[in-house]
């Protein structure tokens, strides 16, 4: 019995004992913070006389009376008192009496009674407790035998039919029969004292239905079912159908069955019969299903072992499989798969690999212009930036130097001219082969004065741009001759020239098709073909890169030399994996292979 049951027992045996002497009880009443309160007769209202004695004794924690006084004469009335007491493990109470107390001498009686009473409180509450802890001691000693015995067998054939045997003996049934789940059926597997079956027999059939109706329901299912009474596990609304085919012809047969649980899913059942019409307590059900709880993981285990190594791989492989895909932990399964799936896509999906480099629009052809002899510029109409046509003059020098002198030496001629017609009529030889060398020497001044007029317009050699150079502002400067002046490059004519960096160099080959975007025009592509790469490193901004020349392989509307942009050379096509964690890799083996000596 549980502790508020005999509190229960022990207040009727109060009113009872009160009721045996002079008084005559007419309620009491057991309350508490810890405790359900307890009134007999069940129902009766109490007095104000009591609740003002309630009030009284939990307020001076003691004795308090209220209502009519025995012994003191007056009206006959109901005596009213409240007693404070503590019970063990409910703490402190209140045991309120009203009663019918004709003298003084019956009121010394109600409060020895009640004194006594509460003594023995004590002690039954102790004894409950001492029967409880033995009941526990029990309830465990009885779960170890029976791992002892299932335990203790190397097969799990005999383990199963051994343990179902202790069960059949230890709880008094007449047969304990254990079926395993296989997918959404029960196989029976043991039955009690009994070493070998068919399940074609009727009786198996019969056992595999009822633990399949216990399994699909996961309930406890008895029957037939005591009124008011619901085991554990089960519910009012279960399906005992099978659970009575077993009991056909034998009226006074009990069925129980309890599914097997490990924490993730039903594992099978285990069903107890018992005939006489003894039936089954709720306590000795609940026992049953903490052992069946308790043994279900130690059951599985056992089976599990026995098994051939390849099926218990595949049974391996299917728990994981459903543990994967099914409904628990989505969040982290999603997460998981999602990450699988990324892994996957890293090594399956491929993308090109390119080579991107910095690039420079020059012309293929850069010519520049120096002063050709010392001098005075005179005009200059172009600068930096201007396009230019064929024969338009860039620079002109200061001639006026050479204009006179051609002057001169044009006026010396044509008198040297006379000086020769005079001597050939004198017939002078000799005069005349003078003066006609002299002729000669001035027809090579003259050439000379003219080319120097010639040379002094730097005229264009060809349709192009004027790339450096703005002598606009150098009007009468001096210039020495050799001096760089102007650099024009054509414009129908250009080149690239790409700077790749050197730990991709190695892709970089001849013919490869690139695209050029250029940073004025960045919503055009051009069109490449790589030529040449130069054998010599560059260093720049702490990195070395190689000079690559390409040719354009289509229109080259809006370029200018000079401009400036990137260069995507397409080498090949790799897995995402590689393309992006290649360089890491590289990078690594090199750093060890310096560091590790590997």
């Amino acid at each position: 019995m549980v502790a508020s049951d005999r509190l229960a027992d022990w207040l009727d045996g109060l009113f009872h004992a009160l009721s045996l002497g002079r008084a005559t009880p007419l309620r009491l009443s057991l309350d508490g913070r810890e405790l359900a309160p307890l009134v007999r007769p069940a129902g009766r209202v109490a007095l104000d006389a009591t609740q003002r004695a309630a009030t009284e004794a939990q307020r001076q924690d003691r004795l308090a009376l209220s209502g009519h006084l025995p012994g003191n004469g007056g009206v006959p009335g109901t005596t009213s008192f409240a007693v404070p007491m503590t019970i063990p493990g409910h703490g402190a109470a209140l045991l309120t009496v009203e009663a019918d107390i004709p003298d003084s001498t019956a009121l010394d009686s109600v409060l020895t009674t009640v004194a006594l009473a509460m003594g023995w409180i004590h002690a039954t509450l102790m004894h409950a407790k001492v029967e409880a802890t033995k009941g526990e001691e029990s309830a465990a000693q009885s779960a170890l035998q029976a791992i002892v015995a299932f335990i203790t067998h190397r097969r799990f054939s005999e383990a199963a039919r051994a343990l179902m045997t202790d069960f059949a003996g230890r709880y008094r049934c007449d047969r304990v029969a254990l079926g395993l789940a296989r997918g959404s059926r029960v196989r029976v597997v043991a039955i009690s004292n009994t070493g070998s079956f068919s399940r074609a027999l009727s009786l198996a059939r019969k056992l595999r239905a009822a633990m399949e109706e216990a399994f699909d329901q996961e309930r406890v299912l008895l029957w037939p079912l005591p009124e008011g009474m619901v085991p554990d596990g089960g519910a009012p609304d279960m399906i005992l159908e099978r659970q009575s085919d077993l009991a056909v012809g034998d009226t006074e047969r009990s069925v129980l069955s309890v599914p097997l649980f490990d924490g993730r899913r039903h594992r099978g059942v285990i069903l107890f019969e018992r005939g006489g019409g003894a039936g089954f307590a709720a306590e000795e059900v609940q026992r049953i299903v903490a052992l069946c709880a308790l043994l279900t993981p130690i059951i599985i285990e056992k089976r599990d072992n026995n098994r051939w190594l390849i099926i218990r791989a595949a049974v391996a492989l299917r728990d994981l499989l459903q543990r994967a895909l099914g409904r628990s932990h989505l969040v982290l399964k999603a997460a998981v798969l999602a990450g699988v799936l990324s892994v996957v896509a890293l090594f399956v999906v491929q993308a090109d690999r390119d080579v991107v480099a910095e690039a420079v629009v020059q012309g293929t052809e850069v010519r520049t212009l120096a002063a050709p002899f010392a001098g005075f510029i005179a005009e200059a109409p172009q600068r930096e930036g201007d396009r230019i046509r064929k024969g338009d003059i860039l620079v002109r020098l200061d001639d006026r130097d050479f204009i006179l002198e051609l002057t001169r030496l044009t006026a010396l001629r044509a008198q040297t001219e006379l000086e020769l017609d005079k001597v050939m009529s004198e017939r002078n030889r000799a005069e005349a082969a003078l003066t006609t060398s002299r002729l000669r020497q001035i027809d090579a001044q003259i050439a000379l004065a003219q080319q120097q007029i010639d040379r002094s317009r730097i005229e264009a050699p060809f349709d192009g741009l004027v790339t450096a150079g703005d002598m606009t502002r150098s009007i009468g400067k001096s210039v020495e001759q050799g001096e760089p002046l102007l650099v024009i490059a054509p414009l129908a004519e250009y080149r690239v020239d790409l700077y790749v960096p050197e730990d991709q160099i190695d892709l970089i080959h001849k013919g490869q098709a690139a695209v050029l975007k250029v940073t004025p025009l960045p919503e055009r592509s051009y069109a490449l073909t790589l030529r040449d790469t130069m054998p010599v490193a560059r260093y720049e901004n702490g990195s070395t890169r190689y000079q690559v020349e390409a040719r354009f392989a289509g229109q080259i509307d809006g370029l200018v030399p000079g401009m400036t942009g990137a260069v995507r050379v397409a080498v090949d096509r790799q897995s995402l994996a590689k393309l992006w964690f290649g360089p890491l890799v590289d990078r690594a083996r090199l750093w060890l292979w310096r560091n590790m000596a590997l």
